[in-house]
């Protein structure tokens, strides 16, 4: 299919976005931590929603802006790995206090296999 018809049909869906991988809906306890938009440090207990080979969606009552940096731990774990901050959820949207992450440098971090994709 020709990339203008894939850019007429994405517009014509609502709400249609192209993924780079598969994702999972469950739920792991992690530590979250990091620096809030206005400054201050926190450690938080959360959990995730979404996991995919690129981040995961949590849940935190912290007020995070897009590009801040945060560091995950599963609760299982003493290692962290670091996350960017990609996406914030809206009160419009019924998703306020979720936040996407994506690793900053992408590992098998919370241990979930997905299938290989094959787009041919």
């Amino acid at each position: 299919m020709s990339s203008d018809v894939m850019n007429r049909n994405k517009q014509n869906v609502k709400g249609y976005v192209l993924r780079r991988s598969p994702r999972a809906m469950v739920k792991i306890s992690v530590n979250i931590k990091g620096r809030d938009k206005h400054g201050y440090e926190f450690e938080e207990e959360t959990e995730t929603f979404i996991v995919s080979k690129y981040g995961a969606r949590v849940f935190t009552v912290q007020e995070l802006e897009v590009d801040a940096v945060l560091k995950l731990r599963l609760k299982t774990s003493e290692e962290w790995s670091e996350f960017r901050v990609v996406w914030i959820g809206t009160e419009e949207n019924n998703t306020m206090g979720h936040v996407g992450i994506e690793f900053i440098h992408t590992t098998n971090f919370f241990g979930v296999t997905f299938p290989e994709e094959d787009w041919t």
